[in-house]
């Protein structure tokens, strides 16, 4: 007659887990925050390119449907999403959201709107605009989310 034993490993992570010490949370969301302040400058300037990058790629595209120019504008807005709350621009990030969600929209419809695209990109550097009072900001988010509901899918 066999016997069947169950071993149960120890994992050190599960035990380093499990033993006081380190940083107090408040201390480590400090240093997480101070970190974070260092980047904000290259990060901003990092938005800002994309943003630029953005502006050309929207002039470069002509009066009817051109579906590898809004990839190409899809591509530049995803890659910036999340930047704007590390750079102290959050609503930047909803903007580039609604860009995405835009750009989608049309691209799977199949249909071509050249102005809410531009207004998207227009809103974005809006958005980007230091000291932006809140009072401004949240009636800019509300129009994005208008346009790209336009566009939505019934």
């Amino acid at each position: 007659m066999s016997s069947v034993r169950f071993v149960f490993p120890k994992h050190r992570l599960a035990e380093l887990l499990r033993e006081p010490g380190g940083l107090a949370v408040a201390e480590a969301l400090d240093r997480a925050q101070a970190n974070l302040e260092t980047l904000k400058p290259t990060c901003r300037a990092e938005l800002m390119a994309l943003l630029e990058l953005a502006e050309v790629a929207y002039g470069r595209l002509g009066q009817s449907f051109d579906d590898a120019g809004m990839a190409e504008l899809y591509t530049l807005a995803a890659h910036g999403i999340g930047a704007g709350a590390v750079c102290g621009a959050p609503a930047v990030d909803e903007g580039l959201s609604s860009l995405c969600d835009l750009v989608d929209h049309l691209r799977t419809r199949r249909v071509y709107d050249r102005e809410a695209i531009g207004v998207n990109i227009r809103a974005w550097r809006l958005l980007m605009t230091p000291g932006l009072p809140a009072e401004g900001i949240a009636p800019v988010l509300a129009g994005l989310r208008k346009v790209s509901k336009r566009y939505a899918p019934t």
